[in-house]
C-alpha cells in the first residue's frame, strides 16, 4: 500500500513537472500536458485514482507555476470530477484504442470545462449564455489540445501504469486483474 501511495504522488509530481515544462516552452493558454495523467489513472486504476490524480495534478501544476489562489479550489475538483468521468468509463470500457482514449479526453476536458465554467460564472451571477459564449474559444483549444497529447502518449502511459499496478497486486499476493 505505502509502494502504492507513493507511485501515485510519484505519477502527480511527474504530471505536474510535464505540465510546467511544456507551459514553460511556450504553450498557449489552455493548452497543458495534464490530461494524459488523469485519463492513464483514471483508465488503469479506476475512478478513485483518476479523482485523485485529477484533483493533486491540477493543485500541484497550479503551485508549480505559481499560480495557486482561490481558483484552484475550483479548478482542481473540476479536473477530479473529469478524473472520475473518466475512471467509470475505464470500469465499462477495458481495451481503449489511441482515438478511442484521444474521444474520452476530449469529453473529459468537456465535463473539466463545463464543471468549472458553472463554478466560476454562477456565483458571480453571469448570465449562462456570456458563460457559454465566453468559454468557447478556450475550450477549442483545451479540448484539440487534450486530444492531441492523449492521442501521443495517453497509451503509453496507461500501459506503463497497468504494469506498475498489476505487479503491486503480484506482489501483494492478490490476483492480478482484481
Amino acid at each position: 500500500m505505502r509502494k502504492q501511495f507513493a507511485g501515485l504522488v510519484g505519477w502527480v509530481l511527474l504530471a505536474s513537472v510535464a505540465g510546467v515544462g511544456l507551459k514553460a516552452a511556450g504553450a498557449p493558454p489552455n493548452v497543458e500536458l495534464l490530461m494524459p495523467f488523469v485519463l492513464s489513472a483514471g483508465l488503469a486504476g479506476g475512478p478513485v485514482a483518476g479523482f485523485l490524480v485529477g484533483l493533486s495534478t491540477r493543485a500541484a501544476y497550479d503551485v508549480y507555476l505559481g499560480w495557486a489562489g482561490w481558483w484552484t479550489l475550483l479548478t482542481a475538483p473540476s479536473y477530479a470530477i473529469a478524473g472520475l468521468f473518466i475512471g467509470y468509463v475505464g470500469l465499462k470500457r477495458k481495451a481503449l484504442g489511441r482515438w478511442e482514449m484521444a474521444l474520452l479526453a476530449g469529453a473529459a476536458t468537456i465535463v473539466y470545462d463545463v464543471v468549472s465554467m458553472l463554478a466560476f460564472g454562477l456565483p458571480f451571477g453571469i448570465p449562462l449564455l456570456n458563460l457559454v459564449v465566453g468559454q468557447i474559444p478556450f475550450s477549442i483549444a483545451h479540448v484539440g489540445g487534450n486530444m492531441l497529447f492523449c492521442f501521443l502518449i495517453a497509451p503509453t502511459l496507461a500501459t506503463a501504469l497497468r504494469q506498475f499496478i498489476s505487479e503491486e497486486k503480484v506482489a501483494v499476493g492478490a490476483p492480478v486483474g482484481v
